[in-house]
């Protein structure tokens, strides 16, 4: 299967959007602690990308900050340089902290992690 994103080494636009969902549909993000991760294995190295390391840019609950019952389960990772500065095929999940203190993960299985393609750019690479 081929990859859910491309992009390039370095590009900060657009950012990665998703929903958070169950067998009941979209899941109540409010007040939960959001974090984005990727990891890709490059040469025998795995390289990540993590919400939680300030310069790799941070992960938000839309719901948070919109009032509409329609973003209910909308996350965006609004990628930082840092975070995208290496090539590769990254498999992405998103991990939330519940306001109760559980931890959920989407996907649930690691099979069915959307992988993102970092290409390389003609540009030297930055940071």
């Amino acid at each position: 299967m081929p990859p859910s994103r491309y992009s390039k080494r370095g590009d900060t636009w657009e950012p990665v959007t998703g929903v958070a969902s169950d067998a009941n549909g979209p899941v109540d993000l409010r007040g939960a602690t959001l974090r984005f991760l990727a990891v890709a294995q490059i040469n025998s190295i795995k390289v990540y990308i993590d919400s939680n390391v300030p310069a790799h840019g941070p992960c938000v609950n839309v719901e948070d900050i919109s009032a509409n019952v329609a973003d209910r389960g909308r996350y965006r990772y609004e990628m930082a340089i840092a975070g995208v500065s290496a090539a590769g095929l990254f498999k992405c999940e998103l991990e939330a902290i519940m306001p109760n203190g559980k931890v959920i993960t989407w996907p649930s299985r690691e099979a069915n992690n959307p992988e993102w393609q970092i290409d390389s750019d003609i540009n030297p690479p930055v940071g």
